[in-house]
């Protein structure tokens, strides 16, 4: 991706140099800026070729399978069976079209542990120094951005976006006005805040991003709140070096989540228990 024309390297590569797509269905998908470039590449291509080439492997719980999918097409359940047998069906997808599974030699063992090594080299490196901060600052900058501009999605859960100040701005929501450094997304029954620590300026140590969801608008800095709501739900994400030249927030379950993706996880969280909070009030 880095250095090209991101629409039209995901075009080229999903609909015509892949053996085999696989697509990690999650509610979001085909419904952000990105996803929805991935899914007309491969409508498009199953449009000529049939969707032989497609894996489709629900990721998320209550995911709804795209509509324009064939009834007759398969898709795999990853919660349902597990990792090592969506790694199975992926593997008999890629011999299906030409590919060929090889044994990991003595050689190849040695060279993936040395790779290993340099990656755990290279974190420790990145958590002691200020590349790493600047590039922590930078990620909830994009974070930041990334709710700020998701006005579709949004908009389908009644909240509106409005700048308080510049610099680092808030979210708005059914009337509800709050001023502070973090971000603040209210609406039906759910307010999400979303706050970085940077203690220091050359080290990511005690670095966290922390969300926090609660049924009701918290004591926030310049808000008289009468009543403390209850929080529903707080994550603690850490910042780091996730693989070679890859960045990311690590979750307290240790999963990994890209920078560009942190938005579209904590939305859905966010849609999800606003749906659980209306089913309680009906």
């Amino acid at each position: 991706m880095a250095g090209t024309d991101g629409e039209k390297t995901f075009n080229a590569v999903f609909g015509e140099q892949a053996r085999t797509v696989a697509v990690l269905l999650r509610p979001q998908w085909g419904h952000t800026p990105w996803t929805r470039i991935e899914e007309t590449a491969i409508r498009n291509r199953a449009y000529s070729q049939g969707y032989d080439f497609a894996t489709f492997i629900v990721t998320a719980p209550r995911t709804p399978i795209p509509e324009w999918l064939p009834k007759t097409r398969i898709w795999y359940d990853l919660e349902r069976f597990g990792l090592p047998g969506a790694a199975a069906v992926l593997v008999s997808r890629v011999q299906e079209r030409g590919g060929v599974a090889v044994e990991e030699t003595l050689a190849d063992r040695a060279a993936r542990l040395r790779r290993a090594q340099d990656l755990n080299e290279a974190r420790e490196a990145f958590q002691c120094g200020q590349e790493g901060v600047d590039a922590a600052r930078e990620a909830y900058r994009r974070l930041v951005g990334d709710l700020k501009t998701n006005t579709e999605l949004l908009g389908r859960i009644g909240c509106r976006v409005q700048d308080v100040y510049a610099g680092i701005t808030m979210l708005v929501g059914k009337g509800v006005a709050l001023t502070g450094t973090g971000v603040a997304l209210a609406g039906t029954g759910v307010v999400l805040t979303v706050e970085a620590h940077f203690p220091y300026a050359n080290s990511l140590k005690n670095t966290a991003l922390v969300a926090q969801f609660y049924d009701g608008v918290p004591r926030l800095p310049g808000l008289l709140v009468f009543d403390d709501p209850r929080t529903l739900k707080t994550w603690r994400f850490t910042f780091g070096l996730l693989g070679p030249g890859r960045t990311g927030w690590i979750g307290p379950d240790g999963k990994e989540h890209a920078s560009e993706a942190l938005a579209e996880f904590l939305l859905g969280h966010f849609m999800e228990l606003q749906r659980r909070q209306l089913g309680q009030a009906e």
